[in-house]
């Protein structure tokens, strides 16, 4: 099972919030950036709305979130005045990105020949870039190519992307759009 949660930036946050923690607003200090700060109380906002007030939130080895719950898994991305957050009951990664950025300048970096002939869509550069953003979370390790994280095969009516990754395993990737320009990506691994 995987919920996903994707909600607009709040503009600011009330210090009386019940769902955001001290501790919360303490990590959220350590960012210059106002934005950010706003994306990093957003999303844990949304962890302990769905999971309790005192889900423990922490980080593993390659700084990916984590909470204290057995057997829940979380992954979180931020970007296009957005936060997504997947809640699964096994490994997630996600990611969100507005179809207005321009990717192609980054295409060699992410997208192999075979990748781009899946698709004519006009936002494919925007949905290859978001699945293998969200792979890269899914595989978690630091330092893996992007073009090794890989789109085998895309069904545009169900927009699922299949996927292999560099150990062999395999992964499916589930596309939403949400208000208009916006992409979120979803993978898992297959079963």
């Amino acid at each position: 099972m995987v919920r996903l949660f994707v909600e607009e930036l709040p503009s600011l946050y009330a210090c009386c919030d019940v769902l955001v923690r001290a501790q919360d607003v303490a990590s959220a200090a350590r960012f210059q950036n106002d934005k950010r700060r706003r994306e990093h109380l957003a999303w844990r906002r949304i962890v302990r709305r769905e999971l309790g007030r005192d889900v423990v939130i922490d980080y593993n080895d390659v700084g990916a979130p984590t909470v204290d719950t057995p057997n829940i898994y979380i992954s979180v991305a931020h970007g296009a005045d957005a936060v997504a957050v997947a809640i699964a009951d096994r490994r997630v990664g996600v990611d969100i990105e507005s179809s207005e950025r321009n990717f192609e300048r980054a295409r060699d970096r992410y997208a192999s020949a075979e990748e781009l002939a899946l698709s004519n869509d006009e936002r494919w550069l925007c949905m290859l870039w978001t699945a293998k953003e969200a792979l890269y979370k899914l595989y978690g390790e630091r330092g893996v190519e992007l073009l090794a994280l890989r789109v085998v095969g895309y069904d545009a009516e169900t927009k699922t992307m299949l996927c292999s990754l560099p150990d062999g395993a395999k992964a499916e990737v589930q596309i939403e759009r949400y208000s208009g320009n916006i992409v979120v990506a979803v993978a898992t691994f297959c079963e």
